[in-house]
């Protein structure tokens, strides 16, 4: 239900008093965000009125809306909670008690995975969704899986709350997939961020410095690690329902996660550019034009979901000796003549032989040269596998 203009105003519309007009391709954040912060700040013994008022909302009109909310109200709110903070910390303390499930068709997807990293596979394709001011990649280094999470826009002054609220709800949202994930999940901080350790560490989250924006990761191991509500049928009917929700919102998947589906789901000769074009039913030249609009080429894409399928299959001699395929056999699953081109591309990306990296991959080391991190050039992926 939407507001009616008499009553109060639209919440995708609010602005402060001095604020131009509204930049319209900026990311909107999804009521329910909204809801559950304010919700969580009066289990904090906060007022919500205090943050409310200033733009003419309550909590009731609150909870009847389904309308996407403005950064400038989301900025307000911010603003306000960090005002009448009682302590400090408050941001992680508000993401922890967002509960997986108020995620919508999203959570249903994750919780209905194979395994965390199908989850978290889920939750980077459908983000925008629920997270539209985050961009969510994740990546495979070494024996880790890393959830990478930058802000779409410049946040400004509420930057920092955000982020903290956001990571805070995502690390909750990973322990209740996976309550062992706490014990091993490490959140990685950049140095203006990490002087929260002691209470991210009160909330039972080991912190670590590094550069850039913030990170998770975890063992290989937890990721493939099998998730006990794991349902085949509900995840594909959540997967239609998240992509029925885009379609509602007149969102459209990108051209490179549409060739990545094609990638997961299809045999090796979905690595012809043709091939992709006649199943997508455009033209080579219209692939390539928008892939440059996006930043990366075919390529780059064949290459990233090679690997990605190189590392999964060398994981799967380990993991499993008697149903695993020979090089040979995981040459022909990625497209190549023999095991010699094969050969040929794993000294190209590693700079080793397959048969050391297979050695890397058993003894569960880092390999040469993975600092540049170049698994996979984008991290948006992909269908169900059904």
């Amino acid at each position: 239900m939407s507001f009616e203009p008499a009553e109060c105003p639209s919440l995708s519309t609010i602005a402060e008093p001095s604020a131009t007009t509204p930049d319209l391709n900026l990311p909107l954040v999804h009521p329910a965000y909204l809801r559950l912060l304010v919700t969580a700040a009066a289990a904090e013994g906060i007022d919500p009125g205090l943050c409310l008022a200033p733009l003419g909302l309550n909590l009731t009109q609150l909870k009847r809306s389904d309308v996407p909310v403005s950064l400038a109200v989301w900025r307000s709110v911010m603003l306000s909670l960090e005002r009448v903070a009682p302590r400090p910390g408050l941001p992680m303390r508000l993401g922890r008690r967002v509960p997986l499930l108020s995620h919508g068709a999203l959570a249903y997807l994750m919780v209905s995975s194979s395994d965390l990293r199908q989850a978290l596979e889920g939750l980077v394709r459908f983000a925008p969704l629920r997270l539209a001011v985050l961009n969510l990649r994740l990546r495979e280094r070494g024996q880790h899986v890393e959830l990478h999470a930058r802000p779409l826009v410049s946040l400004g002054d509420v930057e920092r709350f955000t982020l903290e609220f956001l990571l805070s709800m995502l690390c909750k949202a990973i322990r209740d997939l996976c309550g062992s994930a706490s014990r091993v999940m490490k959140l990685h901080l950049p140095g203006s961020m990490a002087r929260n350790t002691r209470i991210w560490a009160e909330q039972g989250v080991s912190v670590s410095r590094s550069a850039g924006w913030p990170y998770f990761s975890f063992p290989g191991s937890l990721a493939a690690m099998a998730l006990p509500t794991a349902s085949g049928p509900d995840r594909l009917l959540a997967w239609q329902a998240c992509e029925e929700a885009e379609r509602h919102r007149g969102w459209s998947p990108s051209i490179s996660s549409r060739i990545e589906q094609l990638f997961r789901t299809g045999p090796s000769t979905n690595y012809k550019l043709e091939q992709v074009a006649e199943q997508l039913g455009l033209s080579r030249r219209t692939i390539a034009r928008r892939l440059t609009e996006e930043q990366t080429n075919f390529s780059a894409l064949v290459d990233a979901s090679r690997k990605q399928r190189l590392l999964r299959r060398l994981a799967e001699r380990r993991s499993n000796p008697s149903r695993s395929l020979t090089l040979a056999e995981i040459a022909d699953d990625l497209g190549y003549a023999d095991g010699a081109v094969l050969g040929r591309a794993v000294q190209r990306w590693f700079g080793i032989s397959p048969s050391d990296l297979q050695r890397w991959v058993d003894a569960g080391l880092t390999r040469p040269g993975e600092a540049s991190g170049a698994v996979s050039p984008k991290a948006k992926t992909v269908a169900p596998e059904v």
